[in-house]
């Protein structure tokens, strides 16, 4: 068909030289295989070189357990979380009381935002004031002592012997699980701080109760206990 149309527009002459030329055209383009449905491959392909890294890990990980390092590095971990499980860090700031004394603690709260319900509601106000003392009253003594200090220890054995109500042992240091051992029954440590920083208890042993339970404040007494010689 292509050489008809030539022939018309050009004529035979013309019409010979190309069809002549055609040959040399292919020959001179290069050869480019196609492939179904991928398109046209450009060049030679390999095949991925690098190794899957999964099986990287398992191998390395298959290593460290043959070779024991594995079980080692467990038992490390294990034993770094008992020893703070034991000895949790002591409350920084807490030192033992070298002076009686008493305050007190409202522990009121404000809203600083409307609070509302479900259906949008206000049911707290912005700015009011709640304690909870007036709605559940503190029945328990809370003593908090330095177990790293044995006579601390003794004297909250003691008070929690002769206390006439229920007592939590708080710690600021030392091992509460090894106390709770001694003594056979729940020992506290005070994680962090959070409630000798609101009680802003400085000194220890102290204890913090209701007075009375009409109270809305809680009274904590700083307790001075004698010095290895007997003095106060």
């Amino acid at each position: 068909m292509l050489g008809q149309i030539i022939m018309l527009v050009l004529g035979r002459g013309k019409q010979v030289w190309l069809w002549a030329a055609v040959p040399l055209l292919c020959l001179a383009l290069p050869v480019m295989p196609a492939q179904t449905g991928l398109g046209v491959a450009l060049g030679k392909t390999y095949p991925i070189a690098e190794r899957d890294f999964l099986d990287v890990i398992r191998e390395r990980l298959q290593a460290k357990q043959d070779s024991g390092e594995l079980a080692a590095m467990q038992k490390a971990m294990v034993a770094t979380a008992k020893q703070t499980a034991e000895n949790p860090v002591p409350v920084p700031g807490i030192t033992r009381a070298t002076k009686a004394g008493t305050h007190y603690y409202d522990p009121s709260v404000t809203a600083p935002n409307d609070i509302r319900d479900a259906d949008g509601d206000v049911v707290v106000k912005a700015g009011t004031s709640v304690n909870p003392l007036e709605y559940v009253g503190l029945s328990k003594v809370l003593l908090f002592i330095d177990a790293t200090d044995q006579q601390q220890v003794a004297y909250a054995g003691r008070y929690y012997q002769d206390s006439k109500k229920p007592v939590k042992v708080v710690l600021v240091g030392g091992s509460y699980m090894a106390l709770m051992r001694q003594w056979k029954r729940p020992v506290y440590f005070d994680q962090g701080g959070y409630l000798t920083g609101r009680l802003q208890i400085t000194q220890v042993p102290a204890l913090a109760y209701q007075d009375k339970l009409s109270d809305t404040e809680l009274r904590i007494d700083t307790v001075v206990l004698p010095d290895a010689g007997g003095k106060p």
